[in-house]
């Protein structure tokens, strides 16, 4: 499906090219190409990189190429990454000078779209589109090429320093996951002043002296074509999202009869509009034993907008719970000193890529409103058990933990932690069941304030996952959304003073090699979306046993690649939002000491 503003109907370009007959003076054979050329992309494309189009890709990089702002709402295997790559390359060939900039929620993100460029460039058969490129580029948080008298960019999309950049194209990777503060006041103005603005001065001047001598009229001034471009990529969102709301706005400019100084491009697909040669059939298949209905395969597939309703974790509400941007407190990766914090595990201990994510999530306590926010996680698939005793290091160091609260199935990684040599710091467990109601949890609070011991360490324990501790937690942390006892963190990147204030700040953890403390703020805004995705995705069933389960989809469990859907960081929310609540009755508690002593008796 294609949204675009009606324009005057276009001559036929080709049909003029059929009428030309005997020889070209050297320019306007030079003219006459690059018109053929550039009304026929897939011809052009193929020509200078050896790319074969589809017809519906031509339909896109035309619509690209054309409008000012151009949105593609794409579904999971459309290319939104390819298409973006071809454009770019093509817009740098027919508009020389031409200065690019690709962002998006992550510096990774930037970088990919840049890297797929890379492979084209290098590709068999792309010896011409080769020799159109110059210099290259590569910092930690730039990566930058030139091309025919212009650049193409790839940055962090972060800070003040993106302020300083200048140019006419935008490219946005995932949409859906930028601030809209950004947006609007970053990245909105580098479209407002021209690319040529030396220039057209200049012809100003002119015209002004020329009508002053009565050589020239008013009406006769040069019009200045805009020709500075926004290119928004992103899968479909919830309705509620600002990815949406700008869709709204851009389809009723490109219905509105009022004329625009602006035109727009909506490009919307989903997996059915594609070739069949071009759609990968087993994971499609694998995708719909969830039902086509599903509101998660009507996002990633199909490319529609949904209300986020269906879920047990309401979307809209963790999307209400979730502070907004510019406001505190933001991710961290360190705590402030004056604040206290609690610390979920749900380890795992397999070093295949494909098992579920060794996860960990950081959770920010507020005392005088008994609430917490969700400000640091991790989650890694496959990694050494070395690795994550070093990044747990690095949090118990940057972090204030009042409680440490582990998986019961896990908690040997807390006794290897204390064996490492690396590790500084000793933890210890006290006992605790917190699955026990009544007088009898009243009693488990008493003994567990009475055991736990900061000081000392002893501020660890076991979780077990019971059935009935299962339906309680989780209907613990539905409570907590709906009633905004549970917050998510705002993105740091959103944020120029917390941004700043975190590149400065001294923390122990070891990047691995290529990254920065830019990758790890990143990180951390995205494994915050990713959390409230994964508890988006879990459904609640009755076994005939009546046992509620808290699973993700069946179909999405069935899925063994490396890329498949996880819950752990769900989890680890799970548990951490517990262990709050759990905290916040033990500090309640006054410590009465022992309640049974020895009494002597006289034999």
């Amino acid at each position: 499906m294609w949204y675009a503003q009606k324009t005057e109907k276009l001559e036929d370009v080709n049909d003029q090219f059929r009428s030309l007959k005997g020889e070209l003076e050297n320019r306007e054979a030079k003219i006459t190409l690059a018109k053929f050329l550039r009304s026929n992309l897939g011809l052009t494309t193929e020509l200078i990189s050896g790319i074969k189009l589809a017809p519906f890709q031509e339909i896109m990089l035309k619509g690209m190429l054309n409008k000012n702002f151009s949105m593609l709402v794409l579904g999971r295997g459309c290319g939104k990454t390819f298409i973006a790559s071809v454009f770019c390359f093509l817009q740098c060939i027919f508009e020389p000078g031409t200065k690019i900039l690709i962002a998006g929620p992550t510096f990774r993100t930037a970088r990919f779209i840049f890297n797929n460029l890379e492979k084209m460039v290098e590709s068999k058969g792309a010896d011409l589109l080769a020799q159109a490129f110059g210099a290259k580029q590569k910092r930690n948080d730039q990566f930058e090429w030139q091309i025919n008298g212009g650049s193409i960019t790839a940055i962090p999309l972060n800070g003040e320093k993106i302020r300083g950049f200048r140019a006419n194209i935008l490219v946005l990777d995932e949409y859906l996951l930028l601030p809209e503060d950004i947006i609007n006041n970053v990245l909105m103005p580098f479209l407002v002043a021209p690319q040529n603005m030396k220039e057209r001065l200049e012809i100003r001047e002119i015209e002004d002296e020329l009508i002053k001598q009565g050589a020239m009229k008013e009406e006769d001034r040069m019009v200045f074509e805009n020709n500075s471009k926004m290119i928004a990529l992103s899968s479909a969102s919830y309705t509620f999202e600002n990815l949406y709301k700008t869709y709204k706005e851009w389809l009723q400019n490109i219905y509105s009869e009022e004329e625009k100084e602006s035109s727009y491009f909506i490009s919307q697909l989903g997996y059915e509009a594609l070739p069949d040669e071009m759609i990968d059939t087993a994971v499609i298949e694998a995708a719909k034993e969830g039902g086509t209905s599903n509101a998660s395969f009507q996002r990633e597939y199909c490319a529609q907008f949904t209300d986020g309703s269906d879920s047990y974790f309401s979307a809209k509400k963790m999307h209400q719970c979730t502070v907004p941007d510019g406001e505190h407190p933001t991710t961290k990766i360190k705590g402030d000193s004056e604040l206290k914090y609690v610390c979920a595990i749900d380890p795992s201990f397999s070093n295949s890529p494909t098992s579920d994510y060794f996860a960990m999530s950081v959770m920010e306590l507020n005392t005088e409103t008994n609430t917490s926010t969700l400000v640091h996680g991790y989650a890694v698939a496959g990694g050494d058990l070395k690795d994550h005793i070093q990044y747990f290091e690095y949090l118990c160091d940057a972090f204030d933990f009042e409680m440490i609260c582990i998986d019961n199935a896990g908690f040997q990684f807390i006794d290897s932690c204390n064996e490492s040599k690396a590790f500084t710091k000793q933890f210890g467990f006290f006992e605790f069941n917190s699955d026990a109601e009544g007088i009898n949890y009243d009693k488990e609070i008493k003994k567990a304030r009475r055991e736990y011991n900061k000081e000392s360490g002893k501020i660890c324990y076991k979780q077990i996952f019971t059935s009935n501790w299962l339906r309680k937690a989780n209907e613990y942390l539905q409570a907590s959304i709906d009633h905004k006892r549970l917050w998510f963190a705002s993105k740091a990147t959103a944020s120029t003073e917390a941004f700043n204030r975190m590149t400065n700040q001294k923390i122990s953890y070891k990047y691995p090699s290529g990254e920065t403390v830019l990758d790890l703020i990143e990180e951390q805004d995205n494994l915050i979306y990713q959390t409230k995705k994964q508890c988006a995705l879990i459904e609640v069933k009755s076994t005939a046993k009546g046992t509620q389960t808290f699973d993700l989809p069946q179909h999405l469990k069935r899925n063994t690649s490396i890329n498949r859907a996880r819950r752990d960081n769900y989890t680890t929310l799970m548990i951490g939002n517990w262990a709050v609540k759990c905290y916040y009755d033990m500090m309640s508690v006054k410590d009465e000491g022992p309640e049974e002593t020895f009494t002597p008796m006289m034999l």
